[in-house]
């Protein structure tokens, strides 16, 4: 943990500032370990450079397949869909991050705080409440010097309000909170003037008959998979993954929402990582996570609208409700 993150930090009870306790430093001057206390003589502990917030431990079990999932595949292999979807989709370049504080939300296995330090990022805070951050995450970022990580969940972040004025990021992980409106709002206090808000959300596709069947179908198929033990879907996603490669019943199954790969990109390695993307997002569809919400186009204008009133602060509005919208599109609100 790095001494500059605790500028940031707050009580995510009582939102008063800390007081750094018994704080043990490495030969780099970061923090290894410790104890944060509040006003209120809250007491968080900093525990392997991690500050840790876990105030609801029934809220970090929901999370903890993704934790197994991001500690099994650990995203490492994704820079050129992350670049093609969510970067090119979202933002336009990587220097949209250049010479920023980002704050990751649901930073997961830390590859994406990992590429936005790359390009040039100024600091980076990863929020991540699974196991992950003492496992993939840590292994992934360890030899990152602007890059701090936190334990916590980001609907009850132990960041101050309007501290952020850069971009804070939620990309793919607001719907698998238990309220995405609660999270939004939370995420959307850190935000400083001239900050922006980066999120998406799964869109709620039943309009029309097919579509309406192909959605609810799906949604009875995860809950029979979702119970599942983690061999067993993954058992499921390979097998998926594999016939995807067979002509039109390949096809046939993604559309039916049995399995998913989406857009990979050609070039050297083709068939190995398509097959690994087949995996990975069929294994993830079907995740044993507890939440996992959508939203219409309705419900997602009128929360954006409740947060930044002014259209003109809310960047790709046409883009992300376009249908098909662009892969990885994400909406920007300004403050």
């Amino acid at each position: 943990m790095t001494s500059r993150l605790l500028n940031y930090l707050c009580d995510p009870i009582d939102k008063s500032d800390f007081s750094l306790k018994y704080a043990v430093y490495d030969k780099n001057g970061n923090i290894r370990s410790g104890f944060l206390i509040s006003k209120l003589n809250n007491s968080y502990p900093i525990i392997d450079g991690i500050p840790r917030f876990l105030t609801d431990k029934n809220l970090k079990k929901s999370v903890d397949s993704f934790g197994q999932e991001w500690n099994y595949f650990n995203y490492d292999l994704f820079k050129t869909n992350w670049l093609n979807h969510v970067v090119k989709n979202t933002f336009g370049s990587v220097d949209a991050f250049k010479d920023k504080v980002i704050v990751d939300a649901g930073a997961g296995a830390g590859m994406q705080s990992l590429w936005m330090s790359e390009a040039g990022a100024e600091h980076v805070i990863a929020l991540e409440l699974s196991d992950s951050v003492d496992e993939v995450m840590k292994e992934n970022l360890k030899n990152v010097q602007n890059i701090d990580i936190v334990q916590c969940s980001i609907d009850e972040s132990p960041l101050k309000d309007n501290s952020i004025k850069g971009i804070v990021i939620c990309h793919n992980v607001i719907q698998h909170t238990p309220s995405i409106e609660k999270t939004a709002r939370a995420l959307w206090r850190i935000v400083a003037p001239g900050g922006e808000f980066v999120f998406n959300c799964y869109g709620k596709n039943d309009k029309g008959i097919i579509r309406k069947i192909r959605f609810h179908f799906y949604l009875q198929v995860r809950k029979f998979l979702s119970k599942k033990v983690v061999s067993f879907r993954l058992w499921y996603a390979r097998i998926m993954s594999l016939l995807r490669f067979v002509p039109l019943l390949g096809l046939i199954l993604e559309k039916s929402s049995l399995m998913s790969r989406g857009e990979v990109f050609g070039g050297k390695g083709y068939l190995k990582r398509a097959y690994k993307t087949g995996v990975l997002n069929t294994f993830d569809s079907f995740g044993a996570h507890q939440y996992q919400h959508y939203k219409s186009d309705e419900e997602i204008k009128k929360l954006i609208n409740g947060l930044q009133p002014d259209s003109e602060k809310i960047l790709n509005v046409d883009k992300y409700f376009s249908r098909p919208a662009p892969i990885g599109c994400a909406l920007r609100l300004f403050k």
